[in-house]
């Protein structure tokens, strides 16, 4: 039973619940702006401590077509190898704690995914993933790419392991958060999806023997498994495209060539080309308007004090 046959990530991309909110042209700016200033800070800790970092996903995608956001764009994402994510936690934390809160599946109780999110104190962009979560602040999004081994055998393991696992805590969590779920699921009027969501939260029901956290800190510490940090190949598990879809030869990914973006340098991975092809194709080609990919925000919202809908 694959995480990726199961997959709802893309799913809630594309509908909404009651109490959902819809951005503006002004509020997505106005995201976009927040977001970009948390970026700011985040890459001034890594420039300053030689910490490597790229931006991954559609901020990668965004810095190559439009040298900045895609216009619709709603998150930012940075990748990080392992090796400097362990050192840029403690650093961010001493540096920005009055500022942000860091959540990370290592050591924030309560949270519910494997990869790690900076949240602005002071904000308020709820995500599907927040419903028990108090400190839902503008958010950037912090994904590990994970060491892998060169021996196959242990690669498929690993990369089993980490879907597997990563599947387990999204049905952990579908469980907790059922009533949320199925509202989402049965206001969208898909059937499929609905059946989705019912077989995700039973399967949830099946293992909430186990706390939520204790799920994600075993999958944190699947992911992390293999330690060598000069091993041929990484992966993102916790990327769209998961362990297997997401592997690259570390030369491609973890060494870095500068783009502008926003008016400013930043990193992507040297071989630019081969990431967004794997992840989107022909990714110079601007996407049909249906099939845009948005998340999915919930009241309340506000990016200001006093800016409480």
């Amino acid at each position: 039973m694959s995480s990726l046959n199961f997959s709802t990530v893309n799913a809630f991309k594309h509908i909404s619940d009651a109490g959902s909110v819809v951005l503006n042209n002004e509020e997505l700016l106005q995201l976009q702006k927040t977001l970009n200033a948390i970026l700011e800070d985040i890459v001034s800790v890594c420039d300053e401590h030689n910490l490597t970092y790229t931006l991954g996903g559609g901020s990668a995608l965004g810095a190559v077509r439009h040298h900045g956001f895609i216009p619709w764009d709603d998150d930012i994402d940075i990748n990080m190898p392992r090796k400097d994510y362990d050192k840029f936690i403690p650093l961010f934390r001493a540096k920005f704690k009055n500022k942000y809160w860091i959540h990370t599946p290592k050591d924030t109780k309560g949270f519910n995914l494997l990869l790690s999110r900076i949240r602005l104190k002071g904000t308020s962009v709820v995500t599907r993933e927040d419903f028990a979560n108090k400190e839902a602040g503008a958010f950037v999004d912090l994904f590990v790419i994970e060491n892998t081994f060169n021996n196959a055998f242990l690669r498929a393991i690993h990369g089993i392991g980490c879907n597997g696992l990563g599947f387990l805590v999204s049905c952990r969590k579908f469980y907790r958060d059922r009533k949320q779920m199925m509202s989402i699921a049965q206001n969208a009027g898909n059937k499929h999806l609905t059946k989705i969501f019912k077989l995700k939260i039973i399967i949830g029901f099946m293992i909430s023997w186990l706390p939520m956290d204790r799920w994600v800190k075993i999958g944190d510490s699947w992911n992390r498994i293999c330690k060598n940090n000069k091993s041929r190949y990484v992966t993102v598990p916790t990327g769209r495209k998961y362990f297997f879809g997401e592997m690259y030869r570390r030369e491609d990914i973890c060494k870095t060539r500068n783009v502008r973006y926003d008016g400013k340098l930043y990193k992507v991975p040297r071989n630019i080309k081969l990431y967004l092809r794997n992840l989107y194709g022909d990714y110079m080609k601007l996407p049909d308007p249906d099939s845009i990919e948005k998340h999915v925000f919930f009241e309340p919202f506000y990016l200001e004090k006093g800016d409480n809908k």
